[in-house]
């Protein structure tokens, strides 16, 4: 993972949006990851971790599997990455990682999610 550099004005790249139009994207110079436009947007690794700790907590679930959980997330490649990983993408990883580590269905899990 790294800092992404986004495009100039001129290079932006005409794409969908959900609505239907299409909208000028920057995208990253150095790895060409286009950048998540819509209001889908995903939240940082903090916002995760405390809901990890929220949800752990309302199950009495061991510090180890915790652990397990939080160390799952921040391997996951493009987890924490807000330029191009959406939302609701993020909310289905968090989910299986939660159900994995904790046995907790994934809509419980949702539950939780605001």
């Amino acid at each position: 993972m790294h800092n992404h550099q986004s495009c100039g004005k001129e290079q932006r790249a005409w794409l969908p949006l959900p609505n239907g139009s299409v909208a000028p994207h920057p995208w990253c110079v150095k790895c060409g990851v286009v950048k998540n436009l819509t209001e889908d947007r995903a939240k940082k690794m903090g916002y995760w971790m405390n809901l990890l700790a929220e949800i752990a907590s309302s199950f009495g679930i061991s510090r180890a599997q915790r652990r397990l959980a939080a160390l799952a997330l921040q391997a996951y490649d493009g987890f924490d990455d807000m330029y191009s990983m959406t939302g609701e993408a993020q909310k289905k990883v968090f989910a299986k990682v939660i159900k994995k580590y904790f046995g907790i269905s994934e809509s419980v899990v949702y539950s939780f999610v605001r």
